[in-house]
């Protein structure tokens, strides 16, 4: 009798050592299939926008030939009446004028301009309104002056036009759009362009080369990776956002085209 409440006991331990070994193991399982694994827990870090910012920044200058496009003649019979005249230099003087006939090349609304060069009058542009944006001379390198002028496409729509005067023939040498900057950003004696477009901001740096008559152009936001960016004339800098929400990041250019963090 005493034997047989032994055999009993024992199999009473066994059983329920294996019940709680199949709890245990139902348990883990369900566990398991809770947890999420590391891989997929969402970080702090990855719920920000986060964006790398470099200390410099090289830009890859794409050159294009000068445009060397002449100025069209202008026939007296053309023009209306004078609204302003003025004396660029002793060979040139800048108009602005309202034509006689308008008709689809000649729209109401603007005011048009000529340039006349040593006695002869060359067509240059229009702007919407009765105020003109006047003229402009100056020297990109040491010795090549250039005329530039802006022309108003439409209410938000600007060029900037360049031209240079070869044995007293105006050519156009590059049209930009938006009106640009001239600053001498590297500060090597030679003036680099500015110019800055759309919504959010998309600046371009341009420089001109009369020896070999062309204009190199690098775009500031598809070299560097930037959301936007603005060029500050009066500090020579340049700011770069990389992110929606970033703060934006001041560099200045440098002879070797590069951007570095200010």
């Amino acid at each position: 009798m005493k034997k047989k409440k032994i055999v009993n006991f024992r199999n009473i331990t066994a059983l329920m050592l294996i019940f709680l070994l199949l709890l245990c193991t139902a348990c883990a399982e369900k566990q398991n299939k809770l947890k999420t694994p590391v891989d997929y827990i969402p970080s702090e870090q990855g719920t920000q926008n986060t964006s790398s910012t470099s200390d410099t920044i090289q830009l890859n200058f794409t050159a294009r030939n000068f445009s060397n496009v002449p100025l069209s003649l202008l026939n007296d019979s053309q023009i209306g009446s004078i609204i302003n005249s003025m004396k660029i230099d002793d060979m040139v003087t800048y108009v602005e004028y309202i034509p006689k006939e308008f008709n689809k090349e000649n729209p109401e609304g603007y005011t048009y301009s000529y340039i006349e060069v040593s006695g002869i009058r060359y067509a240059l542009s229009r702007s919407l309104g009765e105020t003109w944006y006047d003229i402009t001379k100056t020297t990109l390198a040491e010795t090549d002056t250039v005329y530039i002028s802006n022309e108003l496409h439409g209410a938000s729509y600007g060029v900037t036009i360049f031209f240079i005067i070869k044995k007293k023939i105006p050519y156009i040498i590059s049209e930009i759009d938006r009106f640009a900057q001239i600053n001498d950003i590297d500060e090597n004696g030679t003036k680099e362009v500015v110019s800055t477009v759309g919504t959010v901001p998309d600046t371009s740096i341009y420089f001109f080369d009369f020896d070999k008559q062309t204009f190199s152009i690098a775009n500031i936001n598809e070299q560097s990776g930037a959301k936007y960016s603005m060029y500050d004339v009066t500090t020579n800098t340049f700011s770069l956002a990389f992110g929606s929400n970033q703060n934006p990041v001041t560099y200045v250019y440098e002879t070797n085209e590069r951007l570095r963090v200010e």
